[in-house]
């Protein structure tokens, strides 16, 4: 990781809290804080961003990686339903069954 990113780590926090909606308040709640001023210190940039905040912000849906990378997680895709029910039968079937049903897959 760059220099450059992790200076604005506390940046990203504050982005994400704010993107999660919720106040910074709220937030501290939502990591089982005793009280908000940790919080307000590290996205103020006045306290360095310890670890263990930001793993417990992600009970409230900030993006671990987005705020310690500059990177967002990419979600995964939504599925219809008939495509959920394609997969949960093909994860149902047991090896053997997986294989015929790749084998027919292939052979057109």
């Amino acid at each position: 990781m760059s220099i450059v990113l992790v200076e604005y780590i506390h940046v990203r926090l504050r982005e994400e809290i704010d993107r999660c909606g919720v106040s910074l308040a709220a937030a501290s709640r939502g990591a089982g804080e005793a009280s908000p001023q940790r919080l307000k210190e590290v996205v103020s940039g006045r306290q360095k961003c310890p670890a263990d905040l930001v793993a417990k912000l992600a009970a409230i849906g900030v993006d671990v990686q987005y705020v310690l990378t500059g990177e967002r997680v990419q979600a995964a895709p939504v599925l219809a339903p008939d495509e959920e029910l394609l997969l949960e039968s093909y994860r149902a079937l047991d090896v053997a069954g997986r294989k015929r049903m790749i084998a027919r897959l292939i052979s057109g």
